[in-house]
């Protein structure tokens, strides 16, 4: 199971892009940005049939490996609280890159 780390390596890169296209709203705060993370991980692993243990114990990795680029890509830029709310509903990981932040 140790491979399936290799989906780790797109979400903060997502996310600043992402966030980077929103040119209203306020800026993103540490947690916003965390539940970003959190949420693409979830909705990335919930294609897994690997057990809930696995999956929360993946999204806390996810969200430790990517804290320090997390600061330095997304805390900061401007998001909406529709986009979050849209981040929130999503079903799909290429959902809250399709939808959420076009």
């Amino acid at each position: 199971m140790a491979g399936m780390r290799l989906w780790a390596a797109a979400p903060i890169g997502i996310v600043a892009a992402l966030i980077g296209a929103v040119a209203c709203g306020h800026p993103a705060t540490e947690r916003e940005c965390e539940e970003i993370v959190e949420r693409i991980a979830v909705l990335e692993l919930g294609n897994i049939d690997a057990g809930q243990s696995f999956v929360a114990e993946e999204v806390r990795n996810a969200k430790e490996s990517f804290r320090k680029e997390m600061r330095k890509k997304c805390v900061g830029r401007r998001i909406t609280n529709a986009a979050m709310e849209c981040v929130r509903k999503a079903k799909a990981s290429r959902q809250i890159e399709d939808e959420c932040f076009r």
